[in-house]
């Protein structure tokens, strides 16, 4: 009774999971009592988190000849000819992972990364975590991972001296909290109560002395300051949410760094851009791999990087194409794996049959060997017998007349047939065939 009741349990959750299309997954080893991988230590090891599958009493209205194509707005799986339905939309694959979507505007279908401060679509993967520890914010970071508090986020507040904040801590970008700059407040005071400055006044004490409060104003802010927009600064920059000397516009740059906070500065290498320019073109490319490079442009994907896979024909493989660390696949090479096949993008190592090894090659001892007897050669080295007569692999010397080791169908010594023409060790053709119709007739 008990494993009958097992049994029929068991058929009826494969029967309800099976109108999404997908097999049960096999349980990560770090997955939790219930089958699922927490998803703050997934991506603490760097590994994204798959979005959790539909839900199983979603209704599946796809009908038989009826698939849809890419793009178009599903139900379950079964409406697809792809059999993936991703976001409520045919997908071209799975597209599992929580920052990757495939119902973005204008690729509808493809699955593609989430954009940098998107929301990831499995709202147990990049759970946001407090300022103070620089940990996740609980956005998608545009490379197809977790967002990290993005670098100047004040992960310890300071205390104010004067008119300035000191001993703040602030994210970099990277997870961790490093030692802040100096925040110089002018025009506005400091607030002892938060160690910060304030930002908007109510009244002249809030601002620094010889500053009024004018329509909650102190004035324009200093380089460094906090600001909402342009108007807000002295400089006429307002980047990152502080008063910069420039625009600093583009990629995998930062007027907030923690050691840098005012000054339009390159983002560490192997961050992710927060402003989502640099996009994972994939290892195919050679190109942006998605993060910052440290210089203030996009990472390309590093030196010997496989952007094309082996491939194999007959006994050559063509090596793999790499990159050259500089955005460029290299042209593959060729390598030769005679005696042996070579077989899913590598040379074979060993064999069990004749078949396993290249044609006329013999295995012995699960190593292909020597040519067998027939087989073309050059030197008597190459032949399993130890003798190369005629071009072929003779199963020996092969001396006296009218005799042959390049017959096709015999394949060692034999006598030539009366009515060959085959000089073999006769003078000439002509002479041969007359001498051996002779022999023969005798």
């Amino acid at each position: 009774m008990r494993v009958g009741a097992i049994a029929a349990a068991s058929t009826l959750i494969v029967a309800i999971g099976g109108c999404g299309g997908h097999a049960a997954p096999t349980p990560h080893p770090d997955a939790n009592a219930d089958g699922h991988l927490d998803a703050r230590d997934a991506a603490a090891e760097g590994r994204d988190v798959p979005a959790e599958s539909p839900s199983p009493d979603v209704a599946c209205n796809g009908e038989a000849g009826a698939k849809k194509a890419a793009g178009q707005a599903c139900e379950c799986a079964a409406d697809c000819a792809s059999n993936f339905c991703v976001d409520r939309v045919c997908c071209g694959t799975a597209c599992t992972e929580a920052c990757k979507t495939c119902s973005a505007p204008g690729s509808a279908g493809t699955c593609t990364l989430v954009v940098a401060g998107g929301t990831p679509r499995n709202e147990t993967a990049c759970v946001a975590a407090a300022a103070s520890t620089c940990g996740f914010d609980g956005k998608c970071d545009g490379a197809g991972g977790c967002r990290r508090h993005v670098a100047g986020t004040i992960c310890h507040a300071g205390t104010c001296d004067g008119a300035a904040v000191i001993g703040a801590l602030a994210c970099d970008g990277l997870g961790r909290c490093k030692a802040g700059p100096t925040t110089i407040c002018a025009p506005y005071s400091c607030d002892a109560t938060k160690g910060a400055c304030f930002e908007s006044c109510m009244q002249s004490n809030q601002c620094t002395s010889g500053q009024q409060c004018v329509n909650a104003s102190c004035g324009e802010k200093m380089k460094g300051a906090n600001c909402a927009k342009n108007a807000d600064c002295a400089s006429g920059f307002c980047a990152d949410g502080v008063c910069c000397n420039v625009a600093c516009q583009g990629g995998c740059v930062s007027c907030a760094l923690p050691d840098r906070k005012g000054t339009c500065w390159p983002i560490d290498g192997g961050a992710a851009d927060p402003r989502g320019i640099c996009v994972d073109q994939g290892a195919a490319s050679c190109g942006a791999t998605g993060r910052c490079d440290g210089f203030g442009g996009c990472e390309d994907y590093a030196p010997e990087t496989v952007c094309l896979a082996p491939t194999c024909t007959g006994t050559r493989r063509n090596t793999p194409g790499t990159c050259d660390g500089r955005g460029t696949c290299r042209p593959q090479g060729v390598q030769n794996c005679s005696p042996f096949l070579c077989a899913n993008g590598a040379c074979t190592q060993s064999c069990v049959v004749d078949g396993d090894c290249e044609a006329g090659h013999v295995c012995a001892s699960g190593q292909c060997g020597k040519k067998s007897l027939g087989q073309p050669c050059a030197v008597s080295g190459e032949c399993v017998s130890s003798t190369c007569v005629e071009g072929v692999c003779c199963d020996g010397a092969c001396v006296g007349g009218c005799r042959s080791c390049a017959l096709p169908s015999l394949r060692r010594r034999s006598a030539i047939p009366a009515t060959s023409s085959t000089p073999a060790r006769c003078s000439s053709p002509t002479v041969a065939s007359r001498r051996c119709s002779r022999r023969s007739r005798r």
